[in-house]
Formats: C-alpha cells, sequence, structure tokens
C-alpha cells in the first residue's frame, strides 16, 4: 500500500474521495470524476450571468429610447460623432 492511499484511508476512508480509487483492484468499482459536474455547472452559471448582463444593457437602452419618443422629443436617435462637420 502506498503512502498517499494510507494517508487517504486515515484522512476520511472511503468517503473522502482525494485520490481516485484503482480500478485494478478486486472490489472496486470505477468513481466517476466528480469534477465535470460542477465544472459543467459552473459554466452553465457563467453563460446565465453574461446573458442577463447582455439582456439588462440591451433593455436598457431601449427603454432609455422609449422613454425619449414618448416624452414627445424628434431628436432621439444617438448621433455619430464621425458624421458631424467640423465647418
Amino acid at each position: 500500500m502506498s503512502i498517499t492511499r494510507l494517508l487517504a484511508e486515515l484522512l476520511g476512508g472511503p468517503r473522502l474521495h482525494l485520490l481516485p480509487r484503482r480500478t485494478d483492484e478486486p472490489g472496486n468499482r470505477p468513481v466517476p470524476d466528480p469534477r465535470w459536474p460542477a465544472l459543467i455547472g459552473l459554466l452553465v452559471t457563467l453563460l446565465l450571468v453574461l446573458g442577463s448582463v447582455l439582456l439588462i444593457h440591451v433593455l436598457g437602452r431601449a427603454s432609455r429610447l422609449q422613454d425619449c419618443v414618448m416624452s414627445g422629443r424628434t431628436n432621439c436617435a444617438p448621433i455619430d460623432p464621425s458624421s458631424v462637420g467640423t465647418g
């Protein structure tokens, strides 16, 4: 028995999965890596947060434009600074 296996057994027994179990030992079935579901959950959460930020930005811009139009103004479109002549 290696020293890392001995330390893993002393620290927590079979509940602690610091080291993957070897599949060549009799009686051990393969244990799936617990990091993949966590990584997929993190990526899904990140995509949801980024999508929410984008949605808030787009809806905020549309709301400002609608507020401008509803107040009766006629110059609500943004002005492109490169199209304005200098004289």
